[in-house]
This record gives structure tokens, C-alpha cells and sequence, in this order.
């Protein structure tokens, strides 16, 4: 759909971890009372969905909100306004899509994250589209209404029988299929059809949200902070930067949440990492006290004796007093 970046799962959950939050000066403590029903975020993605399989684009005009961060596996920044086009030009032919296992993460009391199993019978440019895939989408609220400020999926790859799964993160030697074609659409924060990433690769670092000067450096400070926190397995600087209620999608479909859950993950002593960096980072408030930040996550060493790859991550983070947390971190395998 809109965007795509996943992650490995056991092995170095990206270092994403170190993933920021975002949220404004306002204490903003996850209200979960606050955050939309299930039922109602799903019946919306339903929507997306099928505005994708019917091409019409113009649906997206409606959906994406005012400070949409579209983001592709290319490391591509997408504009809210090239999404429209990119939809009804798109070359997927899609039969039948469907969600399953939905899961709401509260981002304070006006966004929250929907994750889903995405399921479908399609083709993008000849090929056939990625499935099953970890459809994920940051909605927030304008007015009444909740709209989509990001969206990128992850196709999700099972690890092999011979394999522990703790080596299967890193090994990952699973990219997307050819393009990623469908879950690119999905880039566009326009479901699945995000696909269609011409136009959008294009529109690089063409967020219109709000983003004060130093917002992009401090986030990305943060983001930095964790993947050194995953390198020296450091579970103490974890617990000061991840929220709570934290969900974690690694660059293979699996995903995991709960902080302890989380920092287990990232403190497995499979992993034996040598180095690691942020780059290419880009920080938008899609609304007060929640914040987004793209970036490219570097790292050398192994997990599970299999060679850690490069990856692109997003992390959404919410203000704690003054204090950013991670809420939700989604790793996206680099396009071949």
C-alpha cells in the first residue's frame, strides 16, 4: 500500500528499537480509552484497500491526512499529493485481498497504529504481488475523522525448518519479491497499491507536516541511541526510550510487542554486532506530541551466525513529558 520497511525478527530487531517517540510537549500517556475501535480502523483499511484494487485514486484525496509521510523500499519520500495519480496509474490486477489478525497500538490520544495480515491474489507488473505481507498503518485524528499518516507493508517470510529462528532475522537472504511491487504501492500510504512508486520515489522529502528545526536531529539522536543500545545489548537504555505499549515489525513479517517482549528480543546474545549507524534520516509531526522518522539503519556483525543487513526503518514516536518514546518501529527490507 503506502510504504514498506521491514525488519528481522529475533535477530537484531533493528536497533529501531532505539526508535524514538514522538508526541507533544503535552504528556500524552497512551490513552488507550482514546484510541478508535478495532473494528472501526479495520472497516477503514477495508476501504483503502479496495480503492487500490479499483484503482480509484481519488478515494486517497479523503484518506491521507494533512501531514501524510509517505515512504518507499527505495528509501524514497513520497508526496501526499502524488499518491492520487500513483494509485490510478498503478499496474497491479488485483483479485481479492483480506485482513486478518488486526492490532491496535494507542499512540497517545490522537493516533494509533494499525497492524493486520494482509492476504492477496494479485500481479504488478507481471509479477505476481507479494502475500501474505504485515499491512501497517499510523492513523491520526483531524476533525472527527481518522485518516492515514503513513502506510508500508512487509512481506512476511517464514523461516526455514533447518533454521533457528534466531538466525533467520539476520540471514534474511528472503527480499521482497522482485520489486516489492505491492507492498511498494502500500509505501504510498495508499493500501496496497502504494505499488505504483514512480511519481512517489520522486517526491523525496516532500512532507509538508510540521517539522521544527530540530526535530529531525533530536529524533534521529534517539534513533541512534537504540541501535547502540542493540549493539551493546544495553537492556537499561531500552526501557528509557521505548513506550510501554510498544509494537515491533521486523524486515521478515514478525511482530512483536510489549517492551519487555522487545528488549528481550534486542538484547539476544545470538547477536554479535561490531558497528552500527543512522542515516538519510527525516522527521515529520503528523500531529501534536506524535512524530515519524525515516531512516536507513546500518549495522556490521551477525545474528544467529547470518551477516546482519542494512535496512530502511520508520519509527514512530509520542512525547512523555519531555521525553520522546517509541511506540511503534517498522523495519523495511531494501529493494533489490
Amino acid at each position: 500500500m503506502m510504504t514498506a520497511c521491514g525488519g528481522a525478527a529475533d535477530n537484531k530487531p533493528v536497533a529501531n528499537a532505539n526508535a524514538n517517540a514522538a508526541n507533544t510537549a503535552n504528556s500524552n500517556t497512551a490513552t488507550t480509552s482514546a484510541a478508535p475501535s478495532t473494528d472501526a480502523l479495520v472497516a477503514l483499511e477495508n476501504k483503502a484497500f479496495d480503492a487500490w484494487k479499483n484503482k480509484d485514486g481519488k478515494f486517497f484525496d479523503g484518506f491521507l491526512a494533512a501531514n501524510f509521510v509517505g515512504f518507499d523500499d527505495h528509501g524514497k519520500h513520497v508526496a501526499r499529493a502524488d499518491v492520487s495519480k500513483m494509485i490510478t496509474e498503478d499496474k497491479c490486477e488485483v483479485k481479492s485481498f483480506s485482513l486478518t489478525d488486526p492490532h491496535v497500538t494507542p499512540v497517545g490520544a490522537n493516533a494509533a497504529v494499525l497492524t493486520a495480515k494482509a492476504t492477496s491474489d494479485a500481479t504488478c507488473n507481471g509479477k505476481a504481488a507479494p502475500s501474505p505481507v504485515i499491512s501497517a498503518t499510523v492513523y491520526v485524528k483531524e476533525g472527527d475523522s481518522w485518516k492515514a499518516a503513513y502506510h508500508n507493508e512487509v512481506p512476511i517470510v517464514e523461516p526455514k525448518a533447518d533454521k533457528p529462528v534466531a538466525d533467520k532475522p539476520a540471514d534474511k537472504k528472503a527480499p521482497p519479491p522482485a520489486k516489492y511491487e505491492p507492498a511498494a504501492a502500500s509505501n504510498v500510504n495508499a493500501p496496497a497499491n502504494s505499488t505504483a512508486k514512480p511519481a512517489a520515489n520522486t517526491a523525496a522529502n516532500a512532507n509538508t507536516g510540521a517539522k521544527p528545526a530540530n526535530l529531525t536531529a533530536e529524533l534521529t539522536a534517539m534513533e541512534k541511541s537504540g541501535w547502540e543500545a542493540w549493539k551493546a545489548k544495553d537492556a537499561k537504555k531500552f526501557d528509557e526510550i521505548l513506550a510501554k505499549d510498544i509494537t515491533f515489525v521486523d524486515h521478515v513479517g514478525k511482530m512483536t510487542s510489549g517492551k519487555d517482549a522487545v528488549i528481550k528480543l534486542w538484547t539476544d546474545p545470538a547477536c554479535d554486532v561490531k558497528s552500527v549507524d543512522v542515516t538519510d534520516s527525516n522527521a515529520t509531526e503528523i500531529t501534536p506530541g506524535v512524530a515519524i522518522l525515516t531512516y536507513k539503519g546500518k549495522a556490521s556483525g551477525t545474528c544467529g551466525g547470518s551477516p546482519v543487513t542494512d535496512l530502511w526503518g520508520t519509527t514512530v514516536s509520542m512525547k512523555d513529558g519531555d521525553t520522546w518514546k517509541a511506540v511503534f518501529i517498522l523495519e523495511t527490507p531494501m529493494a533489490k
